[in-house]
């Protein structure tokens, strides 16, 4: 990754922070006390006070240390605002700090009888005055480089190298005047004698008070300010009182002139990392504020989407909602225009065969649609079998071929190491003929579908980017084609029910919401990704089965035993109108029948005297019983009694929300005569 503290400028530094009028101020404020005490000490400059050897040790540790971290915080301050005028200052500050340093070991009888370089007062001295006309000139330079880099600013080619440099250069710099001062002492001028400073002490730091009152005023005659400058300002203001108190205006060591000064001179060096420490508490207390308002900012964020989800799953049921009552408006229609036509003409059996043949077409066009709803929402009853995907694709390869037509060329690759998945084969058939048709239809005159089927394997990575997805191995089956693709806004509503961009007539809406659903209800994943011009790829991932594929058996044929007229069927629903047409087409298979509207009337037939063969209930009944605990409580009556259970809902469903136990048998509704008379063989002769 990139560094984007190296590709642009950070406005959080002292150097581009401007200073507020607050802080000018405050500056005008301390430079008119520090005038006003440098004025009142001039009098008394020259009294000499008790020697305190303590105090010097005390001062230059403080002193080095606090330039050594301004030094570090510029050189920080660099890195982050890039402008070099700060690496100047930086290596000013850490070349004043190691200056101190050197003038500490040189000072006579501090820690020991001479000093520990063994040079005596003259260089000391020396070295106090280099490091004072050394600090105002590195001012001087920072003051006129960054006026340039005001107006043409330009990130550094190589922080990291530049600040080693300046940092060398910094200790090159103290090494080359302590050599000067210690090695070549008797070269330069007297100027010091006994603990007291010769006229040659004023004439060499004169100049160098001078070079601070000129540093002063080129940093301050250059607004606007930034609060490094006005912190330069007040640091220069103090550093020229330190050298006017403390060699130019007193008399030598000890003396009211000589301690004023350091003073002065400690304050020079604590007004940075002062300022610094304010503006660190300043920035935290804004850090906190813009904490404070990230977190309302993302509820509120939260707030929005849950809104948002809530006006698109409003959305979703509104187009659900008509969708479906356009589709049975129209199956209504076909089916009450049918029997209108009927009751008009009861004589005519030929008209009234085909209205009726009309009408239950219409019915099984319902029936249909319903399956489809129920799949989406994976709520259909489903009739699970380890298979082998391959072989189903096989099996209705010829049907996809008609579907789609001999224009478009279709492409079958079948993996010969294909793994079995367990799954509703009915279910698997009727969604690769809802993907080749949506792939049909995509395409303009001739084009490519291509079937694939592979094992794959998903790992933890993708998994948790996709919460509902289980790593492990799965079995794969794409198809895809050469049509016009989607538009990004299609494909996010590409599974939606009811959503289609055929047109009118020409599609439900429901094919990849067929598909959907039953990719999830087999435990799978399902990933659609299209390109404008290019086509579109649907992968379907259904676990992998550990089982054997079930062989098909060779004949299925089961010989039933039709109704002798003597059993007895105890009919439970709800609804009058079904209770009623279940009723009449009982009897017209030949059995006897016991009807009851609840659970309650149900189980008071059972404890009476009344045969009863076989018990056929709906599942959702109002009351405190449904159908499921009514064969539960039927069987503790009766147990040899025979359930058939019955409901437009999954076996799953039924099982999780109404304590539908496995080994009942249940009917999906609409049922026809045939599958009911079926079913009932089935239970009765078990």
């Amino acid at each position: 990754m990139t560094d984007r503290s190296t590709l642009h400028g950070s406005n959080t530094f002292l150097a581009t922070i401007p200073a507020s009028l607050g802080a000018n101020r405050w500056a005008v404020a301390i430079y008119i006390a520090s005038f006003v005490g440098f004025c009142g000490l001039i009098p008394f400059a020259g009294i000499q006070l008790p020697r305190i050897e303590a105090i010097i040790p005390i001062y230059e540790s403080t002193f080095a240390l606090n330039y050594l971290v301004t030094a570090g915080a510029m050189f920080v301050g660099f890195r982050r605002s890039h402008v070099r005028a700060v690496l100047v200052l930086g290596s000013g500050y850490l070349f004043t700090s190691l200056m101190a340093v050197a003038h500490l070991l040189t000072f006579p009888g501090l820690f020991s009888s001479g000093d520990l370089l063994g040079v005596g007062h003259q260089a000391n001295a020396w070295l106090d005055t280099f490091r004072h006309a050394a600090f105002p000139l590195f001012a001087v330079c920072y003051a006129l480089l960054k006026r340039q880099e005001n107006v043409s600013r330009r990130p550094p080619a190589d922080i990291r190298n530049k600040s080693v440099w300046a940092a060398a250069s910094a200790i090159a710099g103290v090494m080359l005047m302590t050599v000067v001062a210690t090695a070549g002492d008797q070269l330069l001028p007297r100027i010091t004698s006994g603990g007291s400073y010769t006229p040659a002490m004023a004439a060499v730091n004169i100049p160098v008070w001078l070079l601070s009152v000129v540093a002063l005023a080129i940093v301050a005659l250059r607004p606007p300010y930034s609060m490094l400058d006005l912190c330069m300002i007040v640091v220069l203001c103090a550093w020229m009182f330190d050298v006017g108190l403390s060699t130019v205006i007193n008399a030598g060591l000890f003396d009211v002139g000589f301690y004023a000064g350091h003073l002065y001179g400690l304050f020079a060096a604590s007004v940075v990392p002062i300022v610094l420490l304010v503006e660190g508490s300043r920035l935290y207390s804004r850090l906190d504020e813009a904490l404070a308002i990230a977190e309302e900012r993302n509820a509120e964020l939260a707030r929005s989407r849950e809104e948002l989800a809530q006006a698109q799953r409003l959305e979703a049921i509104g187009q659900l909602t008509g969708g479906v009552a356009h589709d049975f408006n129209n199956l209504l229609t076909v089916i009450t225009g049918n029997l209108e036509l009927i009751l008009r003409a009861p004589e005519n059996v030929a008209r009234i065969e085909r209205l009726a043949q009309s009408a239950m077409k219409a019915t099984q066009r319902g029936e249909r649609l319903v399956r489809q709803l129920l799949t989406y929402a994976r709520r259909q009853i489903t009739r699970p079998e380890t298979v082998n995907p391959n072989k189903l694709i096989a099996d209705i390869e010829n049907l996809m071929r008609r579907a789609i037509g001999e224009q478009i060329e279709m492409v079958i690759k079948l993996s010969p190491l294909l793994a079995p998945a367990q799954i509703d084969p009915a279910e698997f058939e009727t969604a690769m003929l809802n993907l080749v048709i949506n792939s049909r239809d995509a395409i303009m005159g001739g084009g490519r579908i291509t079937i694939e089927t592979g094992n794959v394997t998903i790992d933890r990575q993708y998994a948790a980017s996709n919460p509902d997805v289980i790593p492990g191995p799965y079995v794969m089956i794409a198809v895809s084609d050469s049509g016009a693709g989607m538009t990004p806004a299609v494909l996010a509503r590409a599974f939606d029910p009811f959503f289609t961009t055929k047109e009118i007539g020409k599609g439900s809406g429901l094919g990849l919401s067929q598909v959907y659903g039953f990719a999830k209800t087999a435990g799978g994943h399902i990933t659609i990704d299209s390109e404008l011009g290019i086509g579109t790829i649907v992968k379907l991932y259904l676990p992998k089965s550990s089982d054997r594929p079930i062989m098909p058996e060779v004949s299925t044929e089961i010989g039933l035993r039709p109704a002798n007229g003597c059993e007895t069927v105890l009919v439970v629903e709800d609804d009058e109108e079904v209770l009623s047409v279940a009723a009449e087409s009982l009897r017209e298979l030949g059995y006897q029948i016991v009807t009851a509207t609840n659970a309650v009337e149900a189980l008071d037939v059972l404890r009476s005297h009344q045969v009863v063969d076989l018990l056929f209930s709906d599942v959702i009944m109002p009351g405190d019983m449904n159908g499921a605990q009514l064969a539960v409580e039927a069987r503790r009556i009766r147990p040899s009694l025979r359930v058939l259970l019955t409901s437009g809902y999954t076996a799953a469903t039924l099982s999780r929300e109404h304590g539908l136990p496995d080994n009942l048998n249940v009917v999906e509704k609409p049922y026809r005569r045939e599958e009911l008379a079926e079913k009932l063989r089935l239970v009765i002769g078990a």
